[in-house]
C-alpha cells in the first residue's frame, strides 16, 4: 500500500509540481493550501509524511509544525519543511520546532523523494511503544506523554529529536551506541557520513541536564558518557 503524503503549500505551481512528481513515484498524495486546512487534514487523515511550506497565508508553518509535533496522535509523523527561507537561523528554528528535515527552494523531486525514503527508514529503527516508561538514573521518560521528569520534581524541556535521542540512550543504558547507529536511527542516514548532528544534540542534552544539577542532584550531568572513537552511552 502506497504511503499517504500530505502537502501543505499555498503556491499553486509548486503544489502541482509536488503532487505530480510524487504521484509518479506511486505515492498517495493529499493537499492543503493553508495551515489550518493542513492541520485539519493531518488529524483526520493521519498521513505517513507531511511536506510543509513555511510561508502559508494564514498560519506560519513553524506554528503548524509545532502543533503537529505536540499532539499525541500526530507527533510521530515525519515533517519535511519546504521553504524559500535559507538562513541558518531559519533552518534551526524549523528543526527545533520538530521538523525532521529541511529542503530549500528551488529543489528537485528526486532529492525530496530521497529524503522521504530516508525518513521512512528511520521510522523502522525508532519505534518506542506508546505506553513505555523508562526510569533510570533519576530520570523518568514517559513515551506516551512525551514527558521527561528529573527526580520526580522537574520537567525537562526537550525538542522532539532530543527526546528521541535520550530515549534511545536510556533504552540501551550501559551499552555504547555508535554515532552511525544514532544517525541511522534518528536521521535516516544509511551510509557512514561526517556529521556533527549527533554531537550537537548530545551537547544540548548535557546542557539541559546540567541546568538541573544545582537544583537537585550532581549526578545528572554524568549520565551521558562519550566513548572516544565509538559513540555514547547512558550510565544508570
Amino acid at each position: 500500500m502506497a504511503e499517504k503524503i500530505l502537502i501543505i503549500e499555498d503556491e499553486e505551481e509548486t503544489l502541482e509540481y509536488l503532487r505530480l512528481g510524487l504521484e509518479l513515484e506511486k505515492y498517495n498524495v493529499i493537499t492543503a493550501t493553508t495551515g489550518n486546512e493542513g492541520l485539519s487534514l493531518t488529524k483526520r487523515e493521519l498521513p505517513n509524511l507531511i511536506i510543509l511550506d513555511l510561508g502559508l497565508p494564514d498560519v506560519d508553518g513553524i506554528d503548524v509544525c509545532k502543533e503537529i509535533k505536540q499532539a499525541t496522535n500526530t507527533r510521530t509523523i515525519p515533517v519535511i519543511i519546504l521553504t524559500a527561507r535559507t538562513t541558518t537561523t531559519d533552518k534551526v528554528v524549523g528543526l527545533e520546532a520538530g521538523a525532521d528535515d529541511y529542503l530549500s527552494k528551488p529543489f528537485e523531486i528526486k532529492e525530496l523523494v530521497a529524503r522521504m525514503k530516508a525518513l521512512f527508514r528511520r521510522l523502522e529503527f525508532y519505534a518506542p511503544q506508546p505506553d513505555e516508561i523508562l526510569h533510570k538514573g533519576g530520570i523518568v521518560l514517559d513515551v506516551g506523554k512525551h514527558k521527561v521528569t528529573i527526580e520526580f520534581k522537574a520537567d525537562l524541556d526537550l525538542s522532539p529529536k532530543e527526546f528521541q535521542l535520550l530515549y534511545l540512550l536510556m533504552k540501551n543504558s550501559e551499552k555504547v551506541l555508535e554515532r552511525s547507529y544514532l544517525l541511522k536511527s534518528l536521521w535516516g542516514y544509511t551510509e557512514s557520513v561526517e556529521s556533527r548532528t549527533v554531537d550537537v544534540h548530545i551537547q544540548r542534552l548535557r546542557r539541559k541536564l546540567s541546568d538541573q544539577v544545582l537544583k537537585f542532584t550532581e549526578h545528572l550531568n554524568k549520565r551521558i558518557v562519550t566513548m572516544e572513537g565509538f559513540g555514547y552511552k547512558f550510565v544508570d
